[in-house]
Formats: structure tokens, sequence, C-alpha cells
């Protein structure tokens, strides 16, 4: 038998222990990482049918951005890289985002000349589909996003590269 506090404990029973925090803070946290995680992941759900465009069937390397000349395209397009693209590439584009050093492949460098030299459906495309190199996939698909949003973020990244037009 086990006296607390004054209360007779048989050994049968429990004592009462204060809770640790430390199991409710890593459910908190693996919470927030399961929440986070679609934002580069392939395996998001494909919910594509009701919002994606026509304009899409169409979108070629070439392409132009019909969004090039908006600022409210591009104000649009930050928030929505913030949410979908800054966790890999960094807030400010270079690659370093928070989930970098995990990934299998280092983020592009969304400042540099390469980028800025790439037309706007180029990388149109490779948000939508993902970049594949020596036939590993170095960056996934963003599912769930409409041709517009995708458009959006275009016009943002090239406030980055330092290059609005893509020409």
């Amino acid at each position: 038998m086990f006296v607390d506090s004054g209360n007779v404990l048989s050994q049968s029973q429990p004592q009462s222990r204060p809770q640790s925090r430390l199991p409710r803070l890593s459910i908190l946290v693996a919470a927030l990482l399961i929440a986070i995680a679609p934002a580069c992941s392939e395996n998001k759900p494909d919910d594509s049918q009701s919002k994606t465009t026509a304009v899409s069937a169409t979108v070629t390397e070439k392409t132009k951005n019909p969004f090039s000349d908006s600022t409210d395209a591009v104000a649009a397009g930050k928030l929505l890289y913030a949410v979908n693209c800054a966790s890999c590439h960094g807030d400010d584009g270079k690659g370093d985002g928070d989930f970098a050093a995990s990934l299998p492949a280092k983020p592009s460098n969304l400042t540099g000349a390469d980028v800025a030299s790439d037309p706007d459906g180029e990388i149109f495309l490779v948000i939508k589909n993902g970049k594949m190199k020596d036939g590993k996939m170095t960056m996934a698909a963003a599912r769930g996003l409409t041709d517009d949003q995708i458009w959006q973020i275009v016009s943002y990244v090239r406030t980055l590269a330092g290059n609005k037009k893509g020409d």
C-alpha cells in the first residue's frame, strides 16, 4: 500500500501523476505537419475537375501569362505562393524553405537567371504537372489549384526573378 497526500492507495491502483505536455505537443506538431505537408505533396486530393479551366489543355511552354500586367494577380499569387510553395522554395524563392533540407532534390532558386529566362508557359506547366529529373520527381504537381491561380503564382514568381514579363 502507498500513501499519497493522506489517501491510501493499493498497489493495483495507479498513482495520479501530472500529465506530461510532451505527448500533447507532439500530437499538435504532427497535426500541423499533416496540414502543411500537402502543399509539397504529390498525394493531394485531386479536385481539379471543379476548378480547372479549359486553358490548361492549350497551355504550351510558349504561352504568355494572361495576367502578366496585373498587380492584383501578383498580390493573389504572393498569397498562393506562401501557402503552396514557400515551405520548399522559401519566402524569397531562393530554394531554402523549411522543408528544403529534407527533400531528395534541392528546390529551384526562383530568383536565378534560369527561371527569369523561362517562358511563362514553362513555369505554368512545371507548377501544374510537376518536374522530373533523371527519372525522379523533383517537384510534385500542384493539385487543387485552378489554372488562374497557377497563373497568379507565375505572376508572383516573375517578381522574385526580377522579370515580370517572361519575354
